[in-house]
């Protein structure tokens, strides 16, 4: 894997996201392969396993700028990068033409501009702090994230929604 490694405190969640273009379709094989492994184990012993998907469908297009950037401060990104990543975020408008007609030029709100270098960097800024919000385990992937527990008494099952109620706030 190659990746820019920033500090390994920082983030949590390398991924499987910067694999070299030689490993095309790998990262997928890999993480599906780790999960099912954790999950074989205490299946194998008698016990029971739930697990949820969350799927970020157009993951990219749904991030909040506002909600992003209090992360990025939150990681000690300053100065001239931080900066950079505002521009990026909040000098961007829309407008849309049909049959010739112009709508007005609106400011766009979420998102992070496709064809960025940033793109994957800055969602996983957004996605990363899950590990410190969810205490049942995780296995995350850009846009697909598993959130499982051995499930053996009501107890249990209740503590795999706690974590789902955290998520949502």
């Amino acid at each position: 894997m190659a990746f820019l490694q920033l500090s390994h405190d920082m983030f949590y969640c390398v991924c499987y996201l910067f694999v070299e273009k030689t490993q095309k379709g790998h990262s997928c094989i890999t993480q599906l392969l780790a999960v099912l492994d954790k999950w074989t184990e205490p299946m194998d012993m008698g016990n029971n396993m739930d697990a949820v998907y969350l799927d970020f469908a157009k993951a990219f297009d749904s991030v909040l700028h506002q909600r992003l950037l209090m992360k990025i401060k939150g990681y000690s990104i300053s100065g001239k990068i931080r900066k950079w990543i505002e521009y990026i975020l909040f000098q961007r408008n829309q407008q849309v033409v049909v049959n010739g007609m112009k709508s007005l030029v609106a400011l766009v709100l979420s998102g992070i501009p496709q064809g960025s270098v940033l793109r994957p960097f800055l969602f996983i800024c957004f996605i990363n702090n899950m590990p410190e919000v969810v205490h049942s385990s995780i296995q995350m992937f850009p846009d697909d994230i598993k959130i499982f527990r051995t499930l053996n008494n009501p107890k249990q099952a209740q503590l795999l929604q706690d974590d789902m109620d955290a998520l949502e706030e």
